[in-house]
């Protein structure tokens, strides 16, 4: 009879271990990758997204988090084209899809609820900073040079479910369901600009699945 009591015992404690990852005082880091699509001023064209997203977090309470993410950002525009002069065959060159990269600093708030086993659910709110360079083009077509400028700032809010792979470890998968952006700076030479300074968008005009990998400590 003891040794099934020892055994149960023991499950017992590696099940409630498992699922610790969330209580007051422990804390995760990992990164996200994300790819989305959407429409550009209200055009043909599109803006394809590619982010990666390192953060780490710290629980104040039993699943109650803060964190800090910061957004590395690469987006090309479809169906526009710009020219530019290169220096080693010396003359100009049609280049296709010109390039945004953007750096973002987000602090969040996460809430997560148990589902079932290892599954739980969380919700996730970001407020969000952004500094971008991208390619500054002319009427004609020509690319002048590569602005680095504040872009704005803003916030979203993202359910999602992980999945507890094991102790220090667990996979995630959300999206954002409502987003607002402030673009603070307007330039008629970029190609990246919306037809309005505030941008308020919801999941289905711009569906950004996100994967992560976190680890927990």
């Amino acid at each position: 009879m003891k040794p099934k009591l020892i055994i149960m015992a023991l499950l017992c404690a590696v099940s409630w271990r498992s699922y610790a990852q969330t209580e007051k005082g422990t804390g995760f880091a990992g990164i996200s990758l994300s790819f989305g699509t959407s429409k550009q001023n209200n055009t043909s064209q599109t803006l394809n997204t590619f982010t990666a997203t390192p953060r780490g977090g710290y629980f104040f309470a039993n699943n109650f988090a803060v964190g800090l993410e910061l957004p590395l950002n690469l987006s090309k525009l479809r169906s526009e084209s710009y020219i530019s002069w290169d220096e080693e065959d010396g003359r100009y060159e049609d280049r296709f899809g010109p390039k945004e990269f953007s750096f973002g600093i987000s602090p969040f708030i996460r809430k997560y609820v148990d589902v079932k086993n290892r599954f739980k659910f969380f919700a996730q709110a970001n407020l969000l900073l952004q500094i971008n360079t991208f390619n500054r083009i002319d009427d004609e077509g020509y690319l002048i040079r590569t602005d680095a400028r504040a872009k704005g700032f803003g916030a979203s809010l993202s359910p999602g479910f992980a999945y507890m792979l094991s102790n220090d470890s667990s996979i995630e998968f959300s999206f954002p369901i409502l987003s607002f952006f402030h673009q603070n700076y307007y330039a008629e030479e970029s190609l990246y600009n919306f037809d309005k300074k505030n941008n308020l968008r919801f999941a289905l005009d711009n569906f950004t699945p996100t994967f992560t990998i976190n680890i927990h400590f």
